[in-house]
């Protein structure tokens, strides 16, 4: 059986790829895109610049009008398609649908402070790395794994890191990029800590 947000996923992603938006599957969609047992409470894209997420927006299926108690139920309309918050450190565009009862995001985070790091979502060092997955016929470009497992390691996202590693084949891992991503992540949170399996894999090289 096809799950719903599959199904929701190809559509959204046959539209930007047909429009030229450039973006990326993040999250949890990501992951389980992968094969890992796990199921998306949503799905989470990013667009390369703030623009992109501007022309999604006059693209994805969008009411007129919506009610919102706050920020947590707003969803982009015609009248407002995306929000801009944050400032000079971190600033959002962002857009919010509702398609076919599956929540899709996306985003673009302006953070110049991490320009140089491989972090997921916030830097733009990542987007070299996208990975091109499958998706009902549709191609979607993925974050790169290797990124994603150093935020999952941040997030404490446990059992998402253990499903995701028991549907992956470690040697397809490129070790030079999640030592990489390892690194400057832990530049930007020293405490990072890394658990066995991650710490196993990266270690094939010389990372301590």
């Amino acid at each position: 059986m096809t799950a719903p947000w599959t199904t929701v996923l190809a559509r959204v992603a046959e539209q930007l790829n047909a429009h030229g938006v450039d973006w990326m599957l993040l999250g949890s969609a990501a992951t389980a895109l992968r094969g890992a047992a796990v199921v998306p409470g949503d799905i989470d894209i990013a667009g390369r610049t703030e623009d992109d997420i501007v022309r999604a927006a006059a693209i994805l299926p969008t009411p007129q009008s919506a009610p919102a108690d706050g920020p947590a139920d707003w969803i982009s309309t015609a009248a407002a398609p995306v929000l801009h918050f944050g400032g000079a450190e971190e600033r959002w565009t962002f857009g919010r649908w509702m398609i076919d009862g599956v929540k899709v995001e996306l985003a673009h985070i302006d953070a110049p402070a991490v320009d140089g790091l491989m972090l997921e979502t916030r830097s733009p060092l990542v987007w070299a790395h996208r990975q091109n997955l499958d998706c009902h016929g549709q191609p979607i470009p993925v974050v790169p794994l290797e990124v994603q497992l150093v935020t999952m390691i941040a997030r404490h996202q446990d059992a998402r890191l253990a499903a995701t590693l028991a549907a992956v084949d470690p040697a397809a891992l490129d070790l030079p990029l999640l030592r990489r991503a390892i690194a400057d992540k832990q530049s930007e949170d020293p405490t990072l800590a890394l658990p066995e399996p991650i710490r196993t894999l990266a270690a094939v090289g010389g990372l301590p």
